[in-house]
Protein backbone atom coordinates (compact mmCIF):
# COMPACT_ATOMS: atom_id res chain seq x y z
CA UNK A 1 0.00 0.00 0.00
CA UNK A 2 1.40 3.35 -1.02
CA UNK A 3 -0.07 5.42 1.81
CA UNK A 4 -2.86 5.40 4.40
CA UNK A 5 -5.96 7.43 3.53
CA UNK A 6 -9.19 8.45 5.22
CA UNK A 7 -11.95 8.46 2.60
CA UNK A 8 -15.34 10.03 3.27
CA UNK A 9 -18.09 8.75 0.95
CA UNK A 10 -21.41 10.59 0.81
CA UNK A 11 -24.69 9.87 -0.92
CA UNK A 12 -28.35 10.67 -1.02
CA UNK A 13 -30.65 7.92 0.22
CA UNK A 14 -31.82 6.31 -3.03
CA UNK A 15 -30.81 2.69 -3.59
CA UNK A 16 -29.68 3.59 -7.10
CA UNK A 17 -27.42 6.31 -5.70
CA UNK A 18 -25.90 4.20 -2.92
CA UNK A 19 -25.21 0.86 -4.62
CA UNK A 20 -22.93 2.12 -7.43
CA UNK A 21 -20.32 3.35 -4.89
CA UNK A 22 -20.35 0.34 -2.56
CA UNK A 23 -17.73 -1.67 -4.43
CA UNK A 24 -15.24 1.22 -4.39
CA UNK A 25 -15.83 1.97 -0.72
CA UNK A 26 -15.31 -1.69 0.16
CA UNK A 27 -12.16 -1.81 -1.97
CA UNK A 28 -10.72 1.14 -0.02
CA UNK A 29 -11.62 -0.59 3.25
CA UNK A 30 -10.19 -3.93 2.16
CA UNK A 31 -6.94 -2.20 1.18
CA UNK A 32 -6.56 -1.01 4.77
CA UNK A 33 -7.80 2.57 4.49
CA UNK A 34 -10.29 4.23 6.83
CA UNK A 35 -13.70 4.63 5.21
CA UNK A 36 -16.72 6.53 6.53
CA UNK A 37 -20.03 6.79 4.66
CA UNK A 38 -22.39 9.71 5.30
CA UNK A 39 -25.99 9.38 4.15
CA UNK A 40 -29.56 9.81 5.34
CA UNK A 41 -30.69 7.52 8.14
CA UNK A 42 -32.97 5.53 5.80
CA UNK A 43 -29.98 4.42 3.71
CA UNK A 44 -27.70 3.27 6.54
CA UNK A 45 -28.80 -0.40 6.22
CA UNK A 46 -27.68 -0.33 2.58
CA UNK A 47 -24.05 0.30 3.57
CA UNK A 48 -23.92 -2.62 6.00
CA UNK A 49 -20.32 -3.62 6.76
CA UNK A 50 -18.95 -0.09 6.41
CA UNK A 51 -18.61 2.56 9.09
CA UNK A 52 -21.46 4.95 8.44
CA UNK A 53 -23.09 7.98 9.99
CA UNK A 54 -26.55 9.45 9.54
CA UNK A 55 -26.25 12.79 7.76
CA UNK A 56 -28.69 15.03 6.00
CA UNK A 57 -32.48 15.09 5.83
CA UNK A 58 -34.42 11.99 6.82
CA UNK A 59 -37.85 10.95 7.98
CA UNK A 60 -40.63 13.55 7.67
CA UNK A 61 -38.16 16.28 6.68
CA UNK A 62 -36.91 14.21 3.74
CA UNK A 63 -40.49 13.41 2.78
CA UNK A 64 -41.43 17.09 2.76
CA UNK A 65 -38.38 18.12 0.74
CA UNK A 66 -38.89 15.38 -1.83
CA UNK A 67 -42.61 15.99 -2.00
CA UNK A 68 -42.14 19.70 -2.60
CA UNK A 69 -40.39 18.83 -5.85
CA UNK A 70 -41.88 15.51 -6.91
CA UNK A 71 -45.44 16.77 -6.46
CA UNK A 72 -45.20 19.45 -9.15
CA UNK A 73 -42.99 17.17 -11.27
CA UNK A 74 -45.70 14.52 -11.42
CA UNK A 75 -47.80 16.92 -13.49
CA UNK A 76 -45.13 17.01 -16.21
CA UNK A 77 -44.63 14.50 -19.03
CA UNK A 78 -42.10 11.81 -18.04
CA UNK A 79 -39.30 12.97 -20.37
CA UNK A 80 -39.49 16.50 -18.90
CA UNK A 81 -39.29 15.55 -15.23
CA UNK A 82 -35.52 15.10 -14.93
CA UNK A 83 -34.77 18.69 -15.98
CA UNK A 84 -37.29 19.95 -13.41
CA UNK A 85 -36.38 17.61 -10.55
CA UNK A 86 -32.59 17.43 -10.55
CA UNK A 87 -31.65 21.07 -9.83
CA UNK A 88 -34.54 21.60 -7.43
CA UNK A 89 -34.30 18.39 -5.41
CA UNK A 90 -30.61 17.38 -5.53
CA UNK A 91 -29.61 21.03 -5.55
CA UNK A 92 -31.83 23.46 -3.66
CA UNK A 93 -33.78 20.99 -1.47
CA UNK A 94 -31.30 18.31 -0.35
CA UNK A 95 -27.79 19.78 -0.55
CA UNK A 96 -28.02 22.63 2.03
CA UNK A 97 -29.31 20.50 4.95
CA UNK A 98 -26.83 17.78 3.99
CA UNK A 99 -23.96 20.29 3.95
CA UNK A 100 -24.97 21.68 7.35
CA UNK A 101 -24.35 18.24 8.90
CA UNK A 102 -21.57 16.98 6.61
CA UNK A 103 -19.26 19.93 7.26
CA UNK A 104 -18.88 19.34 11.04
CA UNK A 105 -18.60 15.59 10.48
CA UNK A 106 -15.79 16.11 7.99
CA UNK A 107 -14.05 18.65 10.22
CA UNK A 108 -14.02 16.18 13.11
CA UNK A 109 -13.19 13.04 11.13
CA UNK A 110 -10.49 14.62 8.96
CA UNK A 111 -10.76 12.95 5.53
CA UNK A 112 -7.87 13.09 3.09
CA UNK A 113 -10.24 12.33 0.20
CA UNK A 114 -13.98 12.65 -0.37
CA UNK A 115 -16.11 10.72 -2.89
CA UNK A 116 -19.71 11.67 -3.65
CA UNK A 117 -22.31 10.31 -6.00
CA UNK A 118 -23.32 12.79 -8.66
CA UNK A 119 -26.64 13.58 -6.97
CA UNK A 120 -25.09 14.44 -3.60
CA UNK A 121 -23.94 18.05 -4.01
CA UNK A 122 -22.86 18.89 -0.47
CA UNK A 123 -19.52 17.08 -0.75
CA UNK A 124 -17.96 19.41 -3.34
CA UNK A 125 -18.89 22.35 -1.09
CA UNK A 126 -17.49 20.73 2.06
CA UNK A 127 -14.35 19.71 0.22
CA UNK A 128 -13.83 23.26 -0.99
CA UNK A 129 -14.29 24.68 2.52
CA UNK A 130 -11.81 22.21 4.02
CA UNK A 131 -9.37 22.04 1.10
CA UNK A 132 -9.98 18.29 0.58
CA UNK A 133 -10.32 16.81 -2.94
CA UNK A 134 -13.88 15.68 -3.66
CA UNK A 135 -14.25 13.13 -6.46
CA UNK A 136 -17.51 12.76 -8.37
CA UNK A 137 -18.75 9.18 -8.77
CA UNK A 138 -21.37 8.52 -11.46
CA UNK A 139 -24.52 6.64 -10.46
CA UNK A 140 -25.36 5.97 -14.11
CA UNK A 141 -24.87 7.93 -17.28
CA UNK A 142 -23.61 11.50 -17.16
CA UNK A 143 -25.94 14.18 -15.78
CA UNK A 144 -26.73 16.72 -18.53
CA UNK A 145 -24.60 19.84 -18.12
CA UNK A 146 -27.56 22.29 -17.94
CA UNK A 147 -29.07 20.37 -14.98
CA UNK A 148 -25.85 20.55 -12.98
CA UNK A 149 -25.31 24.18 -13.94
CA UNK A 150 -28.79 25.13 -12.70
CA UNK A 151 -28.25 23.15 -9.50
CA UNK A 152 -25.09 25.19 -8.94
CA UNK A 153 -26.95 28.45 -9.44
CA UNK A 154 -29.50 27.38 -6.84
CA UNK A 155 -26.68 26.56 -4.41
CA UNK A 156 -24.75 29.81 -4.90
CA UNK A 157 -26.05 31.31 -1.61
CA UNK A 158 -24.75 28.29 0.35
CA UNK A 159 -21.28 28.73 -1.12
CA UNK A 160 -21.40 32.50 -0.61
CA UNK A 161 -21.99 32.02 3.13
CA UNK A 162 -18.45 30.60 3.28
CA UNK A 163 -17.05 33.39 1.11
CA UNK A 164 -16.82 31.06 -1.88
CA UNK A 165 -18.04 31.34 -5.45
CA UNK A 166 -19.82 28.21 -6.62
CA UNK A 167 -17.75 26.56 -9.38
CA UNK A 168 -19.22 25.31 -12.61
CA UNK A 169 -21.58 22.35 -12.34
CA UNK A 170 -22.18 22.76 -8.59
CA UNK A 171 -18.54 21.94 -7.85
CA UNK A 172 -18.54 18.55 -9.54
CA UNK A 173 -15.58 17.62 -11.75
CA UNK A 174 -13.12 19.87 -9.93
CA UNK A 175 -10.81 16.91 -9.29
CA UNK A 176 -11.87 13.62 -10.91
CA UNK A 177 -14.91 11.87 -12.35
CA UNK A 178 -15.36 8.14 -11.81
CA UNK A 179 -17.36 7.00 -14.82
CA UNK A 180 -19.43 3.78 -14.68
CA UNK A 181 -21.39 4.17 -17.93
CA UNK A 182 -19.69 2.66 -21.00
CA UNK A 183 -19.29 5.07 -23.91
CA UNK A 184 -21.36 2.92 -26.26
CA UNK A 185 -24.55 3.56 -24.24
CA UNK A 186 -23.76 7.06 -22.97
CA UNK A 187 -26.63 9.29 -24.10
CA UNK A 188 -25.31 12.63 -22.78
CA UNK A 189 -22.43 14.66 -24.26
CA UNK A 190 -19.58 14.72 -21.75
CA UNK A 191 -17.52 17.63 -23.06
CA UNK A 192 -18.38 19.61 -19.91
CA UNK A 193 -16.45 17.11 -17.76
CA UNK A 194 -13.08 18.84 -17.85
CA UNK A 195 -11.11 16.86 -15.27
CA UNK A 196 -9.43 13.51 -14.79
CA UNK A 197 -11.90 10.81 -15.92
CA UNK A 198 -11.44 7.22 -14.80
CA UNK A 199 -13.76 4.48 -16.11
CA UNK A 200 -14.85 2.09 -13.36
CA UNK A 201 -16.58 -1.26 -13.73
CA UNK A 202 -20.21 -0.67 -12.64
CA UNK A 203 -21.02 -4.27 -11.75
CA UNK A 204 -19.28 -7.60 -11.43
CA UNK A 205 -21.02 -10.18 -13.56
CA UNK A 206 -21.74 -13.48 -11.85
CA UNK A 207 -20.93 -16.72 -13.65
CA UNK A 208 -23.76 -17.30 -16.16
CA UNK A 209 -26.21 -20.09 -15.37
CA UNK A 210 -29.07 -19.79 -17.89
CA UNK A 211 -32.30 -21.60 -17.11
CA UNK A 212 -34.51 -23.84 -19.24
CA UNK A 213 -37.15 -22.68 -19.96
CA UNK A 214 -35.54 -19.24 -20.15
CA UNK A 215 -35.97 -16.83 -17.25
CA UNK A 216 -37.29 -13.32 -17.91
CA UNK A 217 -36.49 -10.91 -15.08
CA UNK A 218 -39.05 -8.10 -14.65
CA UNK A 219 -38.65 -5.09 -12.36
CA UNK A 220 -39.69 -1.46 -12.20
CA UNK A 221 -37.07 -0.63 -9.58
CA UNK A 222 -37.49 0.99 -6.17
CA UNK A 223 -38.83 4.46 -7.02
CA UNK A 224 -41.20 4.41 -10.01
CA UNK A 225 -42.41 0.93 -9.07
CA UNK A 226 -46.11 1.75 -8.82
CA UNK A 227 -46.50 3.81 -11.99
CA UNK A 228 -47.09 0.89 -14.35
CA UNK A 229 -49.79 -1.73 -13.78
CA UNK A 230 -47.47 -4.73 -13.82
CA UNK A 231 -50.11 -7.46 -13.53
CA UNK A 232 -51.31 -7.46 -17.18
CA UNK A 233 -47.75 -7.06 -18.49
CA UNK A 234 -46.48 -9.98 -16.42
CA UNK A 235 -49.38 -12.20 -17.49
CA UNK A 236 -48.64 -11.42 -21.14
CA UNK A 237 -44.98 -12.38 -20.73
CA UNK A 238 -45.96 -15.49 -18.75
CA UNK A 239 -48.01 -16.63 -21.75
CA UNK A 240 -44.71 -17.35 -23.50
CA UNK A 241 -42.71 -20.56 -22.88
CA UNK A 242 -40.63 -18.88 -20.14
CA UNK A 243 -40.20 -18.52 -16.40
CA UNK A 244 -40.85 -15.03 -15.01
CA UNK A 245 -39.32 -13.51 -11.88
CA UNK A 246 -40.79 -10.17 -10.81
CA UNK A 247 -39.03 -7.93 -8.26
CA UNK A 248 -41.41 -5.21 -7.11
CA UNK A 249 -39.26 -3.41 -4.51
CA UNK A 250 -39.72 -3.47 -0.76
CA UNK A 251 -42.55 -0.92 -0.96
CA UNK A 252 -43.92 -2.07 -4.31
CA UNK A 253 -47.26 -3.70 -5.04
CA UNK A 254 -46.97 -7.46 -4.46
CA UNK A 255 -50.58 -8.29 -5.35
CA UNK A 256 -50.49 -8.37 -9.13
CA UNK A 257 -53.71 -10.34 -9.47
CA UNK A 258 -54.00 -13.98 -10.41
CA UNK A 259 -50.77 -15.18 -11.99
CA UNK A 260 -49.84 -18.49 -13.62
CA UNK A 261 -47.49 -20.99 -12.00
CA UNK A 262 -44.49 -19.92 -14.09
CA UNK A 263 -44.40 -16.52 -12.33
CA UNK A 264 -42.67 -15.75 -9.03
CA UNK A 265 -43.07 -12.34 -7.33
CA UNK A 266 -40.56 -11.11 -4.76
CA UNK A 267 -40.19 -7.74 -2.99
CA UNK A 268 -36.38 -7.92 -3.15
CA UNK A 269 -33.83 -10.15 -4.91
CA UNK A 270 -30.07 -10.54 -5.19
CA UNK A 271 -30.02 -8.94 -8.61
CA UNK A 272 -26.53 -10.16 -9.60
CA UNK A 273 -27.53 -13.77 -8.99
CA UNK A 274 -30.80 -13.33 -10.84
CA UNK A 275 -29.09 -11.79 -13.85
CA UNK A 276 -26.67 -14.71 -14.01
CA UNK A 277 -29.65 -17.04 -14.57
CA UNK A 278 -31.78 -14.74 -16.77
CA UNK A 279 -32.04 -14.70 -20.54
CA UNK A 280 -33.74 -11.29 -20.88
CA UNK A 281 -34.68 -8.30 -18.72
CA UNK A 282 -37.77 -6.08 -18.70
CA UNK A 283 -37.30 -2.98 -16.57
CA UNK A 284 -37.83 0.73 -16.06
CA UNK A 285 -34.31 1.37 -17.38
CA UNK A 286 -33.01 2.71 -14.07
CA UNK A 287 -29.24 2.96 -14.06
CA UNK A 288 -28.59 0.13 -11.59
CA UNK A 289 -30.63 -2.47 -13.44
CA UNK A 290 -29.72 -1.12 -16.87
CA UNK A 291 -25.95 -1.28 -16.34
CA UNK A 292 -26.02 -4.54 -14.38
CA UNK A 293 -27.96 -6.25 -17.17
CA UNK A 294 -25.44 -4.96 -19.71
CA UNK A 295 -22.54 -6.18 -17.56
CA UNK A 296 -24.08 -9.65 -17.87
CA UNK A 297 -24.51 -9.25 -21.64
CA UNK A 298 -28.31 -9.50 -21.39
CA UNK A 299 -30.69 -7.97 -23.94
CA UNK A 300 -33.33 -5.86 -22.26
CA UNK A 301 -36.60 -4.04 -22.79
CA UNK A 302 -36.68 -0.57 -21.23
CA UNK A 303 -40.01 0.93 -20.13
CA UNK A 304 -38.78 4.38 -18.99
CA UNK A 305 -40.97 6.50 -16.73
CA UNK A 306 -38.85 9.40 -15.42
CA UNK A 307 -35.41 10.62 -14.29
CA UNK A 308 -32.40 9.12 -16.11
CA UNK A 309 -34.46 6.23 -17.46
CA UNK A 310 -35.18 7.92 -20.78
CA UNK A 311 -31.48 8.67 -21.27
CA UNK A 312 -30.53 5.08 -20.50
CA UNK A 313 -33.17 3.76 -22.86
CA UNK A 314 -31.88 6.03 -25.61
CA UNK A 315 -28.28 4.89 -25.10
CA UNK A 316 -29.19 1.21 -24.98
CA UNK A 317 -31.30 1.48 -28.11
CA UNK A 318 -28.58 3.34 -29.99
CA UNK A 319 -26.10 0.60 -29.11
CA UNK A 320 -28.55 -2.05 -30.30
CA UNK A 321 -28.53 -3.70 -26.86
CA UNK A 322 -32.03 -2.67 -25.76
CA UNK A 323 -35.53 -2.33 -27.05
CA UNK A 324 -37.66 0.58 -25.81
CA UNK A 325 -41.36 1.14 -25.28
CA UNK A 326 -42.28 4.68 -24.24
CA UNK A 327 -45.22 5.17 -21.84
CA UNK A 328 -47.93 5.52 -24.54
CA UNK A 329 -46.62 2.36 -26.25
CA UNK A 330 -46.67 0.09 -23.19
CA UNK A 331 -49.34 -2.57 -23.64
CA UNK A 332 -49.31 -6.25 -22.67
CA UNK A 333 -49.13 -7.30 -26.29
CA UNK A 334 -46.26 -4.94 -27.12
CA UNK A 335 -44.27 -6.09 -24.10
CA UNK A 336 -44.75 -9.78 -24.92
CA UNK A 337 -43.79 -9.16 -28.56
CA UNK A 338 -40.63 -7.35 -27.47
CA UNK A 339 -39.67 -10.20 -25.12
CA UNK A 340 -40.03 -12.69 -27.99
CA UNK A 341 -37.64 -10.52 -30.00
CA UNK A 342 -35.14 -10.33 -27.12
CA UNK A 343 -35.14 -14.10 -26.76
CA UNK A 344 -34.91 -15.00 -30.44
CA UNK A 345 -33.16 -12.14 -32.25
CA UNK A 346 -29.42 -12.80 -31.85
CA UNK A 347 -28.43 -9.27 -32.94
CA UNK A 348 -29.70 -7.64 -29.73
CA UNK A 349 -27.88 -10.21 -27.58
CA UNK A 350 -24.67 -9.77 -29.57
CA UNK A 351 -24.87 -6.00 -29.06
CA UNK A 352 -25.40 -6.48 -25.32
CA UNK A 353 -22.42 -8.83 -25.20
CA UNK A 354 -20.28 -6.19 -26.91
CA UNK A 355 -21.22 -3.70 -24.20
CA UNK A 356 -20.45 -6.36 -21.57
CA UNK A 357 -16.95 -6.73 -23.02
CA UNK A 358 -16.53 -2.95 -22.90
CA UNK A 359 -17.53 -2.95 -19.24
CA UNK A 360 -15.23 -5.86 -18.38
CA UNK A 361 -12.27 -3.96 -19.84
CA UNK A 362 -12.62 -1.03 -17.40
CA UNK A 363 -10.79 -0.74 -14.09
CA UNK A 364 -11.87 -2.89 -11.18
CA UNK A 365 -12.47 -1.12 -7.84
CA UNK A 366 -9.20 -2.59 -6.49
CA UNK A 367 -7.24 -1.27 -9.45
CA UNK A 368 -8.82 2.16 -9.13
CA UNK A 369 -8.05 2.34 -5.41
CA UNK A 370 -4.36 1.79 -6.15
CA UNK A 371 -4.43 4.58 -8.74
CA UNK A 372 -6.36 7.03 -6.55
CA UNK A 373 -4.06 6.45 -3.57
CA UNK A 374 -1.11 7.21 -5.82
CA UNK A 375 -2.75 10.40 -7.05
CA UNK A 376 -4.17 11.81 -3.81
CA UNK A 377 -2.05 10.55 -0.92
CA UNK A 378 0.51 12.88 0.61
Amino acid sequence: MLSFMRVLFSSTTGVGHVFPMLSLARAFRDAGHDVLWATGAEALPLVDGLDAVACGPSGPQLGRLRGSVLGPASELPGPERAAFVFPRMFGAALAPPMAAELLPIAREWGPTLMVHENGELASPFVGAVLGVPSLTHAFGGAIPAPLLAEAGERLAPMWAEQGLEVPSYAGCFEHAYLEICPASVQAVPTGHIDCLVRPLRPAVAAEPDPQDPPLVYVTMGTVQNRVVDLGPLVRAVAGLPVQVLVAVGRDGETDLGELPDNVRVEPWVDQARVLATASAVVSHGGSGTFLAALAHGLPQLCLPQAADQFRNAEGGSRAGASLVLLPPQITPGAVAEAVVQLLHDPSTRRSAERVAAEIAATSSPDELVTELVGLYSD
